[in-house]
């Protein structure tokens, strides 16, 4: 019977041990480092007010010439409204886009299927092409400043899919307000 009794004190003791070094411990994880970049978490935002109005304003890198420059100015537009669930800012900055790259045949059809369509979802998976297809473009198109490559592992039902951005801090482009902060930093361009 005592050895029944010790063995409930002494579970009782951790049990309340770990209780206090828990709650201690949450202030200290305010500072902690988040994993991945926030993937796979989501705050609790507004969804609606977090998403609405959202620039890209981080810094900006500058490209050793005038024409990448604006073809990744125009890109960035197209990311941002699609992180603001507006097809029609992203079909407006896609044409643009069009008009802009004459001399790249492959984005020039992709801005175009995206300045085309109206259907958010149909836009965004021309965007992942669109994404693909900015590479090379931008490889070694640095004069100075970074760009970062952007990776959200839910995309297209878990295929998981890329953006470019300015910015370290996430704002999904595919899936807007729904999973905002989903994603992770899989690359710095320098």
């Amino acid at each position: 019977m005592k050895k029944i009794i010790r063995s409930i004190t002494v579970l009782s003791l951790i049990a309340g041990s770990l209780a206090i070094f828990s709650c201690k411990n949450d202030q200290n994880t305010k500072d902690a480092p988040k994993p991945m970049q926030n993937e796979m978490h989501q705050p609790n935002i507004d969804e609606n007010a977090e998403a609405k109005g959202y620039e890209d304003e981080g810094l900006q890198a500058e490209f050793k010439d005038e024409k990448t420059a604006d073809l990744y100015d125009l890109y960035v537009a197209i990311k941002d409204a699609f992180v603001n669930t507006n097809s029609q800012a992203a079909s407006a900055k896609a044409a643009e886009l069009a008009e802009t790259a004459t001399n790249k045949k492959g984005i020039v059809a992709i801005a175009n299927e995206i300045a085309e369509s109206g259907n958010i979802n149909k836009q965004r998976e021309a965007f992942s092409k669109l994404t693909e297809a900015m590479e090379p473009v931008l490889r070694n198109a640095l004069a100075s400043g970074e760009i970062y490559k952007q990776y959200c592992p839910m995309a297209f039902e878990g295929k998981g899919d890329y953006w470019y951005s300015n910015s370290k801090d996430i704002f999904n482009p595919y899936y807007g307000n729904k999973m905002l902060k989903c994603g992770r930093v899989q690359e710095t361009i320098k």
